[in-house]
C-alpha cells in the first residue's frame, strides 16, 4: 500500500463576483415580478456573493464539462507535471451537462492534452465530489495508479432560469414558484475544483496527505430531501413516466427542489457519524488544527456548534474555515473550493490537521476526511514541482512509499461491540463522557426509529387512521406505567435530592394516559378496547426490563431511561402530531398528547441535563446510566417494530 498526496489544488469561477442585488439580473424575474422570499433566504444563509456561468441575458457562458476541465488545468498549473501523466480522471457532479453519456467522459473530452485514461463519474449531490476523490485515492494507495485527477463541478444557475419556471402550468395560471423549489434558486451557484493525487508529497512546498475518507448513506432510513425529476420526495413518480418531456416540464417535476422540513436531520446524521469517529479514536478534536464544513447555509452553522457543544466534541469556531460567504454553496465542488483556498493561503503549517466534514441533503449521506499537512521531501518522485505548491498566488479568480490506511473500521459497521460505549479517553470528565455517549446513544436511536415500518408509512404519507390508533393502543401500556416505575425507582433511591426529583418527574406524567385515552376515542375508538388492549412482545421486554431495573438500590441509570424517554417527547412526538394531523386531516384536540409531549418534555430534559453535570457524577455511574440508555432504545424500537 502507498500512502496518497494532495500535491496540487485548483479552481475555476465563472466571470466575475455576483452581489445579492445582481442575482435576478443573471437568474431573471419570474413573470418580470421580484421575488418576495430572495432576501429572507440570503439574510439566513450569509452569502454576500456568488459566480454564475449565464450572463445577464440568461445565456451559458461555460458548460458544467467546460469548467472542470478548466479547474484541472489551474490544478495542473502549478506544477511541472505534463499533462499525459495522468492516469486516471474521476469527476463528480449533481447535473451533468447531458444525460449519457457520463460526466467523466465529457470533462475528458475537454482535455485533449491528457492521454487515453481510465475515468470514473460520481453522481449524487453534495458528497458527488468527494465520492470522486475517494475512489481517485484508493486507486493511487492500492498502487494502480501513480497520478490521479478528482475533479467537482456545479452549475446548477442554469436551472433556475426564469424561462424554465415560466413554461410550468401553476405559473402561467398566476401561482407563485414553490418554496421547497425558490429555496434553492437563493441558496446554490456555480463553480468547479480538482486536486492532484499522487503516491509521493511533493520536493518543495506542502502537500496533503489523505489519512483516510469515510462515506455512509442513510437513505435506507429517509425519504429523499434534496430532488429532481419527480413532484415530490415520495419520488413514485419519474420524470420519464409522463406522456410527453413537455407534460413532465410543465407540471415541475424537472425542478431542483428541497424539502426543508427534514433539513434538520442532515446535520443530526452528520454529527452522530462525526462522534462515531471520536468513539473509535480515528478523530481526536484536541488535534485538529482546521475544520473544513461544508455547510449550505450560515444558518446550520449555529445549528452545528449546538450539537457539537452538546456532546461535549467542539472544535473552537476559530478553527474553522469557510469560504461559503464568498465563493457561494457551489455543492459537491464546495469542499474542493475550501481546500484550493487553504491550500494556497500560506496558513498551512507541516504536522496541521484537517478534518472536512460533507453532509448531503439529497437522500442523506455524509462524508468525512482526514488530512496532515507534510512538508516537501526533495529526491521523492520526478521532476521539478516547482516553489509555489501550497503558496499564495495571487487573486486568481479563473481559475514517497508510505505505509497506511483509509477507512477501517466502518461507520456503517454493524459489529454488536459498537452497541457498548467506548473506553473514555483518560482526559474525560465522567459529565463530558456521559454528554457524549448519550448524545451517540440518540441520535443512532432517532435514525433507527425512522427505519420502523409504522413510522415510514408515516413519512411516506401512506399512514391511516387504523395505524394512528393502533399507534396509540401500543403506547398506552408504557404511558400508564411510566408513572409507576419512576416512583418505584424514587422510592430506592438513598439521596433526598434525587429521589425529590423522581417523585415530581412521577406526578407529572401520572395522569397522561388518560389524554391519550381522549385522542383514541376523539378518533372513532373505544375506550374499552385501548384500556383492555395486550401489551405487545417489545411493550413486555421493555416494562420488565425499567421495573427491574427500579426495583434496585439507588436505581440511578434509569436516568438513561428517562433520557431516551423524554427525548422521543420532546424530539419526535411534536413531529409526528403535525404530520399525522396534516396526512388525516385530523383537529389539535385529536394529536393533542403527542403535541403535549413536544413541550412538556422540554422541561424534564433540562431537569436530566442538570443531573448529567452534577459534581457527583462518577465514571462508573456515566457508564450504567449509558448502557440503560442502550438497553432501553433498543426496547423501545422493539415495541415500536411490534405494532401491526
Amino acid at each position: 500500500m502507498h500512502g496518497v498526496f494532495i500535491n496540487s489544488i485548483g479552481k475555476f469561477l465563472p466571470g466575475n463576483p455576483i452581489d445579492n442585488d445582481q442575482m435576478e439580473t443573471y437568474l431573471g424575474q419570474v413573470n418580470g415580478r421580484p421575488s418576495k422570499v430572495k432576501n429572507r433566504i440570503l439574510k439566513s444563509n450569509g452569502i454576500q456573493q456568488r459566480y454564475y456561468a449565464l450572463d445577464s441575458q440568461q445565456r451559458t457562458t461555460y458548460s458544467n464539462s467546460q469548467m472542470a476541465a478548466h479547474a484541472v488545468r489551474d490544478a495542473l498549473s502549478y506544477i511541472n507535471l505534463e499533462p499525459a501523466a495522468i492516469d486516471l480522471l474521476c469527476a463528480g457532479t449533481s447535473w451533468a451537462d447531458l444525460l449519457v453519456p457520463g460526466f467523466a467522459s465529457m470533462v475528458h473530452g475537454e482535455l485533449p492534452e491528457l492521454s487515453p485514461i481510465e475515468t470514473l463519474t460520481s453522481m449524487g449531490v453534495c458528497c458527488a465530489g468527494i465520492g470522486a476523490l475517494k475512489y481517485a485515492a484508493s486507486q493511487v494507495k492500492l498502487g494502480d495508479k501513480r497520478a490521479a485527477i478528482a475533479v467537482a463541478s456545479e452549475q446548477p444557475s442554469r436551472l433556475f432560469k426564469h424561462t424554465h419556471f415560466e413554461a410550468e402550468t401553476d405559473i402561467q395560471v398566476g401561482k407563485n414558484i414553490s418554496f421547497d423549489t425558490e429555496f434553492l434558486r437563493w441558496m446554490l451557484s456555480d463553480g468547479a475544483g480538482a486536486v492532484l493525487l499522487q503516491n509521493h508529497p511533493n520536493t518543495t512546498g506542502i502537500s496533503l496527505k489523505i489519512e483516510w475518507i469515510e462515506s455512509i448513506s442513510y437513505a435506507n432510513a429517509y425519504p429523499v430531501c434534496m430532488y429532481a425529476g419527480t413532484q415530490d420526495e415520495t419520488a413514485q413518480k419519474s420524470w420519464m413516466d409522463y406522456p410527453s418531456y413537455v407534460e413532465a416540464a410543465r407540471s415541475g417535476a424537472l425542478n431542483l427542489r428541497q424539502n426543508i422540513r427534514l433539513l434538520d436531520n442532515v446535520i443530526k446524521l452528520g454529527v452522530e457519524g462525526w462522534l462515531k469517529l471520536i468513539d473509535y479514536g480515528r478523530v481526536k478534536p484536541d488535534e485538529i488544527d482546521w475544520l473544513l464544513c461544508h455547510y449550505s447555509s450560515h444558518f446550520f452553522r449555529g445549528q452545528i456548534v449546538e450539537l457539537l457543544d452538546k456532546a461535549g466534541c467542539m472544535i473552537p469556531e476559530e478553527k474553522w474555515f469557510t469560504n461559503l460567504y464568498t465563493r457561494g454553496n457551489t455543492g459537491c465542488a464546495s469542499i474542493y473550493l475550501m481546500l484550493e483556498e487553504l491550500f494556497h493561503s500560506g496558513k498551512l503549517q507541516p504536522g496541521q490537521k484537517i478534518f472536512c466534514f460533507i453532509p448531503e441533503s439529497g437522500r442523506f449521506t455524509t462524508a468525512y476526511m482526514l488530512l496532515t499537512v507534510v512538508a516537501g521531501e526533495p529526491g521523492l518522485g520526478s521532476g521539478d514541482w516547482g516553489a509555489g505548491i501550497g503558496e499564495d498566488r495571487g487573486d486568481r479568480e479563473d481559475g514517497g512509499v508510505e505505509k497506511g490506511r483509509f477507512s477501517s473500521p466502518s461507520l456503517s459497521s454493524s459489529s454488536p461491540s459498537l452497541l457498548h460505549a467506548s473506553t473514555p479517553p483518560s482526559s474525560s470528565t465522567p459529565s463530558a463522557y456521559l454528554l457524549h455517549q448519550l448524545s451517540l446513544v440518540w441520535l443512532e436511536f432517532e435514525r433507527q426509529v425512522r427505519s420502523v415500518p409504522i413510522v415510514r408509512k408515516l413519512n411516506r404519507g401512506e399512514f391511516t387512521l387504523e395505524d394512528y390508533k393502533a399507534l396509540l393502543r401500543n403506547l398506552r401500556p408504557q404511558v400508564v406505567e411510566g408513572a409507576r416505575w419512576i416512583a418505584r425507582a424514587a422510592s430506592n433511591m438513598a439521596d433526598f435530592r434525587l429521589r425529590s426529583l423522581f417523585i415530581g418527574h412521577a406526578q407529572d406524567e401520572h395522569r397522561d394516559y388518560q389524554m391519550l385515552e381522549r385522542n383514541y376515542v376523539a378518533v372513532g375508538g373505544e375506550l374499552q378496547e385501548i384500556v383492555g388492549a395486550e401489551k405487545n412482545i417489545g411493550s413486555e421486554a421493555l416494562s420488565a426490563f425499567i421495573f427491574h431495573q427500579a426495583s434496585r438500590e439507588n436505581p440511578i441509570d434509569l436516568i438513561g431511561s428517562m433520557f431516551i424517554i423524554e427525548g422521543l417527547g420532546n424530539n419526535l412526538a411534536g413531529q409526528w402530531a403535525e404530520q399525522i394531523k396534516q396526512t388525516l386531516k385530523l383537529q389539535n384536540e385529536q394529536v393533542s398528547f403527542l403535541a403535549y409531549h413536544a413541550d412538556n418534555d422540554a422541561s424534564h430534559i433540562g431537569k436530566l441535563n442538570s443531573i448529567i453535570n452534577a459534581e457527583w457524577m462518577t465514571m462508573e455511574i456515566a457508564k450504567r446510566i449509558v448502557k440503560t440508555a442502550q438497553v432501553t432504545a433498543r426496547l423501545y424500537l422493539l415495541q415500536l417494530e411490534q405494532i401491526q
